[in-house]
């Protein structure tokens, strides 16, 4: 059946010569699909795109145990181009509304078909970053109710407990009132002496510190003086010394006082004067649990408060030290069943200028991940989070740190990536630490990276602390200055250079990572791949890191996240390079002053590749 005259009218073959659109024709494969069948799910392997024939599919995600829609596309729409064109899995479902048909393309068929027409690759190029755009925003806001709700599930568990122990101790401080009126009128008709009043208004006190400072004892012992009490009270024919003697020996009475206060009120007297004690005791008891509970909700709702900074400015002077903890007393949760939390806090950390409740957000992301991550060390009671603060500069540090098993290195770079996640499908949507980055990088101006090894993942944030300041007065709290080269500079770098160590090299033909070393290979550099992943590239033995590289290296070039550049510049500085070459859109200033100050040449965000175009490429 032929197709041409439909797949003309899709965009992405509107201009295709009619020999190409013919061929594509030959080679499609028609699918259909019956109501509610599945083309392809979230995590599957990429080989074909399609265009919609017939019928509406629905594409949806997984995000925080529920499915998103993310769109409905509709006859003459492409689907699930997207993982072809990355080479990555399958990032959403797509689902048949209504019977529906559809051609499918071949992987290597729509490679040619972008790689050999320029109109096909611009139209795919606006369709896959339209859509990026449309779904990243959808996610955010998904991500954003989803964490509300896990916050406020949160909230609620940490509510439950002490609004039912209110709810508790009202209950039963009206019984423990009615005894304590008949207990008092009892007490009434004994004739008071001095001595007697002055025995009772000692017992008053006593019950009123007694119940809010109940004794320590262990099960063990406390029992054992129990059986004691009773059996005293037993011997002096007391009824009910089942119920008075836990009272008696909470307020840390034994066998012996029970014959020194017989001595003072009188034998006859005792048991009426005891069962008024324990009466009293109960009602004072059962307001300490009342005041107890009522001040544990004060708590949490001063934390739930100071968490959103409820009734504050956005910008604000923010204690970030309180920030952390009203975050740990909103995850408490989670993080009391079997996780230990150290913090470290500098006594001196200054205040800072900044939006507090996104910040919250940060410590929010970061300490839920490291809760995850220690989910294998609760049971042996070996999980561990450590908060660390401290102040360089003008600068505040915070690092949170768990001992779980860490994040493996070939991924430490790509954390940060929108929808880049380990967790399995539905179980999180990978823009938890993007969200973070936004926040710390764009936001305020600051920096966060991270650090990781089995047994230890290490978060470390770095804020400005005068942010909103500086932003009026124009300019950006800075790490260091690292003035940019001039074109002279460049070229004596580029004339210098013979054998260049590429970091982040891909192995992937059409990414940047391998296109720009290929490049400069064929225009006489020695290239060494440093990669993890890989054993070779470009016919060169590549090496998992930068100081394990054997041969004498002139230049760095760095195709990594900016966070991850300070250690490649140290080890560069180790093995004696003498320049290192951040590549277009990466940007690390502390580290660049780093390598400044050891004597190293610096260039960053600048792709190497264009610039030899520019400065050596013959006219």
């Amino acid at each position: 059946m032929g197709y041409a005259d439909f797949l003309r009218k899709v965009p992405l073959f509107a201009e295709l010569p009619d020999a190409d659109l013919q061929r594509l024709c030959s080679m499609i494969k028609e699918v259909l699909l019956a109501p509610g069948q599945v083309l392809f799910s979230e995590g599957d392997p990429g080989e074909e795109a399609y265009v919609i024939a017939e019928g509406e599919i629905e594409i949806v995600k997984a995000s925080a145990g529920r499915e998103v829609l993310l769109a409905v596309r509709a006859s003459g729409d492409v689907i699930g181009e997207t993982a072809l064109l990355e080479m990555a899995p399958r990032n959403a479902t797509a689902r048949a509304r209504g019977a529906c048909k559809l051609l499918g393309i071949h992987k290597t068929l729509l490679d040619e078909l972008v790689q050999g027409s320029a109109s096909a690759a611009r139209v795919m190029f606006f369709t896959v970053l339209a859509r990026w755009r449309a779904t990243g925003s959808m996610l955010r806001q998904s991500e954003k109710m989803a964490q509300l709700g896990t916050l406020t599930a949160g909230v609620a568990h940490e509510l439950n407990n002490p609004a039912a122990a209110v709810q508790r101790g009202a209950s039963q401080l009206a019984d423990a009132l009615t005894a304590l009126l008949d207990a008092e009128r009892a007490l009434g008709q004994i004739p008071a002496t001095k001595q007697f009043a002055l025995t009772t208004e000692l017992l008053r006190d006593a019950a009123a510190s007694g119940a809010r400072r109940p004794p320590n004892l262990d099960a063990l012992s406390r029992g054992d003086r129990e059986d004691e009490m009773e059996a005293a009270l037993d011997a002096r024919a007391i009824a009910d010394a089942g119920d008075l003697a836990p009272v008696l020996v909470t307020l840390g009475y034994d066998a012996a006082w029970l014959g020194a206060i017989a001595g003072q009120v009188g034998a006859d007297n005792l048991p009426v004067v005891l069962r008024w004690l324990a009466g009293t005791y109960l009602v004072w008891n059962r307001l300490a649990e009342i005041a107890q509970g009522a001040s544990r909700i004060s708590e949490i709702v001063k934390a739930l408060k100071g968490y959103a900074y409820l009734d504050q400015a956005p910008v604000q002077d923010v204690d970030v030290h309180e920030g952390l903890d009203s975050t740990l007393v909103i995850l408490r949760h989670k993080l009391k069943a079997g996780i230990k939390v150290t913090r470290a806090y500098a006594p001196d950390l200054p205040r800072i200028t900044a939006w507090g409740s996104e910040l919250n957000q940060v410590w929010t992301n970061i300490l839920d991940n490291a809760a995850d991550a220690l989910a294998d060390r609760i049971a042996d009671g070996s999980a561990e989070i450590t908060i660390r603060t401290r102040r360089e500069g003008d600068f505040v540090v915070v690092e949170l740190s768990d001992n779980g098993p860490g994040i493996p290195p070939e991924i430490q770079d790509r954390i940060f990536e929108a929808f880049f996640t380990t967790k399995p499908p539905g179980k999180g949507t990978g823009l938890g630490l993007d969200i973070s980055y936004r926040i710390v990088v764009h936001r305020h101006r600051g920096d966060i990276r991270v650090a990781s090894r089995p047994g230890q993942t290490t978060f470390t944030v770095k804020l400005p602390i005068n942010n909103a300041a500086d932003a009026k007065a124009g300019k950006g709290p800075t790490l260091n200055a690292v003035p940019p080269p001039s074109d002279a500079e460049l070229k004596k770098i580029l004339t210098g250079v013979h054998t260049i160590a590429v970091v982040g090299m891909s192995s992937k033909p059409d990414r940047p990572a391998y296109q720009v070393p290929a490049y400069l290979q064929e225009h006489g550099y020695r290239i060494i791949p440093v990669n993890p992943t890989l054993t070779e590239a470009l016919g060169e033995k590549a090496y998992p890191e930068l100081g394990a590289v054997p041969d004498p290296v002139d230049a760095v070039l760095l195709f990594v996240r900016s966070e991850a550049v300070p250690p490649i510049v140290e080890q560069a500085i180790e093995i004696g390079a003498r320049t290192v070459w951040m590549q277009e859109g990466i940007i690390n200033l502390e580290a660049a002053e780093r390598a400044r100050a050891a004597g190293l040449t610096v260039v960053m965000d600048r792709c190497m590749r264009a610039t030899w175009q520019r400065l050596l490429a013959p006219a």
